[in-house]
């Protein structure tokens, strides 16, 4: 995330926290701050970019108190639904909506917030409204689920069995600085964009990459597994962004009365792209009658080319 942006998000949380009766101490970066409320010694770290964030759930903290060396609870608070942390207690946009919601009520009713972070086991006056699945969902980064079951039939036009899949795809952000001059042509491709490719099949699409999620996905959901390493994945994206952004010239030469045109391709380097990629997945309802018909569940799309390998079932 942005500077700014994250500048405002670490006040929000220190809001939060605040609310939930912590003493709140800026810390130096990479970390935001830190968090001390009897017997959670917490630290905070707001960030979107997948690297730094992995170094933080890598790191052990300790803190020394009057009782020895203790260890630090870890809060990591993203907008980046790719980012996953075993070692990190996380709020996604949902979570950190809730929570920020939750705090100001708290404080307009008087009342002080209980989190589930700060190893309270006593019953509060006041705690946020939280369901979770007693089985334990499985959450992963995908677009949301617009179209129900009942539509989806309805538009696939057969019977059959439905299942709920979720097709992997590789979410990219490029953008390319640089040009290409041929004799008298010079051509700028300076440029920045985004999308989304399938890591099946190859083909691409556009998204919405502002709708993404990381809410927990319906129980029986199929989830494909990618055919498409992330290596993989950038040699196909660059060579399709090359190629799209390809100019051909037509250059006019006069040699005595003779008029010749010569053509000539010119194309961005590799080298001048960055690009970031992310997991991503599209929840697709999959119809099995006498034909496979496919129904993107986000859009309400009717797929051209139904995916059945790979399946994993949870």
């Amino acid at each position: 995330m942005e500077q700014r942006t994250r500048e405002k998000v670490s006040k929000a949380v220190s809001d939060i926290l605040k609310a939930a009766g912590f003493d709140v101490h800026h810390a130096s970066p990479p970390l935001d701050m830190s968090a001390i409320k009897t017997p959670t010694n917490l630290l905070v770290m707001c960030t979107d970019d997948p690297e730094e964030a992995a170094r933080y759930s890598e790191t052990d903290f300790t803190i020394r108190t009057s009782e020895g060396e203790e260890i630090c609870e870890k809060l990591l608070v993203t907008f980046n639904p790719s980012i996953n942390s075993d070692n990190c207690i996380v709020w996604y946009p949902e979570e950190f909506a809730l929570y920020a919601g939750e705090a100001v009520l708290a404080k307009v009713l008087g009342k002080t917030l209980v989190l589930p972070l700060d190893g309270s086991e006593e019953d509060s006056p006041y705690k946020p409204r939280v369901t979770h699945d007693p089985d334990g969902g499985v959450r992963i980064p995908h677009l949301p689920i617009r179209i129900h079951r009942d539509e989806a039939e309805e538009r696939a036009g057969i019977p059959g069995l439905v299942t709920l899949r979720f097709i992997p795809y590789w979410q990219f952000r490029y953008t390319c600085r640089g040009d290409a001059a041929y004799k008298d042509q010079n051509i700028n491709f300076d440029c920045s964009g985004s999308g989304a490719m399938n890591a099946i099949n190859s083909v691409f699409t556009d998204i919405d990459a502002d709708s993404i999620t990381r809410r927990e996905i319906p129980n029986g959901s199929d989830i494909s597994k990618p055919s498409l390493s992330r290596e993989d994945a950038e040699n196909h994206i660059l060579n399709h962004l090359i190629s799209s952004m390809t100019k051909r010239v037509k250059l006019r030469q006069v040699k005595g009365d003779a008029i010749f045109y010569e053509e000539k391709n010119l194309s961005p380097e590799r080298e001048n792209f960055t690009l970031d990629l992310r997991e991503l997945y599209i929840p697709v309802w999959q119809i099995k009658g006498k034909k496979i018909v496919e129904i993107n569940a986000n859009t309400g799309h009717r797929l051209n080319e139904p995916l059945d390998d790979g399946v994993e079932v949870f």
